[in-house]
């Protein structure tokens, strides 16, 4: 999972929350974060099934495109991750 590209601002976007706990299942259309670009915060929601490995705290401020984050297809898959 990636920063996205929302519109045509193509600068740093802050990550500000995560809207789901560490190795959390989401569904496709859940809400996963809050970011913020231009002084705009957006949620940004699931565009798959699976469990979050998040990899950046909020706070974190980076180019569109940048990953924060994977949803593994399986519990185990991210309690895999988590232990990486």
């Amino acid at each position: 999972m990636v920063l996205p590209k929302t519109g045509i601002y193509e600068g740093d976007v802050t990550l500000i929350e995560w809207l789901v706990d560490e190795g959390g299942e989401v569904s496709i259309g859940d809400p996963l974060f809050l970011m913020e670009s231009e002084k705009v915060e957006m949620e940004i929601e699931s565009d798959t099934d699976g469990w979050l490995h998040r990899e950046a705290e909020p706070g974190f401020e980076a180019p569109i495109g940048t990953r924060i984050g994977v949803i593994a297809e399986t519990p185990e898959e991210c309690a895999a991750l988590l232990g990486s």
